[in-house]
């Protein structure tokens, strides 16, 4: 009896409710949006694409689906899985069950809980996704040639592909650096060292390329220019050890411009102390052979660090990891870290959640105005697994996400298969090479063992 009596004092509300059948009795209010979100997926995946853009949908109103697709495998439209979410006590004309061709647009009415009809248009996109990655091929030492298997340093210069293969206090033909082919791996010719203890290769940004010794047995920090992989080598530097060069000074080295003509930068690091050094060039001449000492005081005392300048303003940010290596346990604050800085010293880090413990190399490259960053990224142990990692930082301020915040797949788009090796030098070293919207990413994989050191080649596609 109490029910009923309910029942009718709801009904007697016409100022509040039109009529008894428009109320959800669950929540006490009208039901009147109808199609609230609209997704498809693709059979046999479970990822399910939303649309652009969430309801609830006015009369009329066209809704928008992109769902990925490729080149190499087209999506197939004519068969994707539709999902509606329908407010409660709503229904959809027609219904729709298994598959829909969504080749053409889809015409639907849905009808909610007011007894209202609307009408909506679906159309499913085909999208290219903003970034694609495909592995090329890897070599070890054994499939290139190369004698040493602690390969320190790439580069990429034309179409060429060149690996370190520097062998101490040799200047033999076979210890200096070999050129492939970058696109097969195949094997051109060699380069003699330009001298004794020699450590990396380094591209310029006009296809020339420098080769420098490290400060080893005060041999000081010495750079020769190559002007092309058949040019003789120019020594455009020797920073002695008499002039204050810090022992193992080369050990990692980044060149910023034309180091030929115009303005150009030479960057080292060593380890042992927390001190960036770097000389400006013009038309391929230091502009002072002593260097500019930048000191980093927000790191400690560096096991091994690299730099790079950003641009050839003044001004220019610049991007660091380091490396602190003491111990596994990631509470201690230790390992490698990635930030931008700028010239007040105003520092974004990249979370350490985002790499492994070491950050054996990185390089920066933009296409159009958009930055990315690949990576070379291997755990504590020697022996620990290696990836490459390529990110999009050109907001900075989203390296401080982690996994599962919003937009992150934005800023984090790929990691590697793994390589494994024992590394106790923790070298590596990432070439980039830019080809309008292709990206062919080498990592360098410096381990004891032919079989397991070598050269792994990515190809990247970036769809602005």
């Amino acid at each position: 009896m109490k029910t009923r009596n309910l029942l009718y004092m709801l009904c007697s509300l016409p100022l509040i409710f039109a009529s008894c059948e428009k109320v959800d009795l669950r929540k006490g209010q009208l039901q009147e949006k109808g199609l609230l979100n609209f997704s498809v997926s693709i059979p046999g995946q479970a990822t399910e694409y939303s649309a652009t853009i969430a309801g609830p949908y006015k009369d009329g109103d066209t809704v928008y689906v992109k769902v990925p697709t490729t080149e190499e495998a087209p999506l197939n439209v004519t068969a994707l899985k539709p999902k509606a979410s329908l407010e409660n006590n709503s229904r959809m004309i027609p219904a729709l069950n298994g598959t829909v061709d969504f080749s053409k647009p889809l015409e639907v009415t849905v009808i909610n809980g007011a007894g209202e009809s609307r009408k909506h248009i679906i159309k499913v996109v085909p999208t290219l996704p903003r970034t694609t990655f495909s592995k090329s091929w890897f070599k070890n030492s054994q499939d290139l040639g190369v004698l040493r298997t602690n390969i320190p340093g790439i580069a990429v210069v034309d179409n060429n592909l060149l690996v370190a293969d520097f062998n101490a206090g040799s200047t033999v033909l076979e210890a200096g650096v070999k050129v492939y082919d970058r696109t097969t791996g195949t094997f051109k010719k060699n380069i003699a060292p330009p001298t004794t203890y020699c450590m990396q290769v380094v591209a310029d940004d006009a296809e020339h390329f420098i080769v420098n010794r490290y400060n080893i047995y005060s041999a000081g920090f010495v750079v020769y220019r190559y002007d092309n992989i058949d040019a003789a080598p120019v020594q455009i530097l020797n920073y002695t050890a008499a002039q204050g060069c810090p022992v193992n000074l080369g050990r990692k080295v980044t060149v910023k411009g034309n180091i030929k003509q115009g303005r150009a930068f030479v960057y080292a690091t060593t380890n042992g102390n927390n001190d960036i050094y770097y000389w400006q060039f013009q038309d391929g001449v230091p502009v002072n052979n002593l260097p500019t000492i930048l000191k980093y005081a927000g790191a400690p005392a560096w096991t091994f660090a690299n730099v790079e300048r950003k641009s050839l303003d003044d001004n220019s940010d610049h991007y660091l990891t380091y490396c602190n290596y003491v111990s596994p346990d990631a509470s201690l604050a230790q390992g490698s870290r990635f930030l931008q800085f700028n010239t007040s010293m105003d520092v974004i880090q990249m979370n350490t959640q985002n790499h492994y413990y070491k950050i054996l190399d990185f390089e920066v490259f933009e296409i159009g105005k958009t930055v990315f960053m690949a990576a070379l990224t291997q755990g504590y142990y020697a022996w620990d697994a290696t990836h490459i990692k390529v990110y999009d930082i050109t907001d900075p301020e989203k390296m401080k996400l982690v996994s599962g915040a919003e937009g992150y797949t934005d800023f984090m788009l790929f990691t590697s298969e793994a390589y494994g090796g024992t590394n106790y030098n923790r070298w590596g070293d990432i070439a980039v090479s830019v080809n309008g919207n292709t990206i062919d990413i080498y990592g360098s994989m410096a381990t004891n063992a032919a079989s397991t050191a070598g050269v792994m080649a990515y190809r990247m596609k970036y769809n602005p």
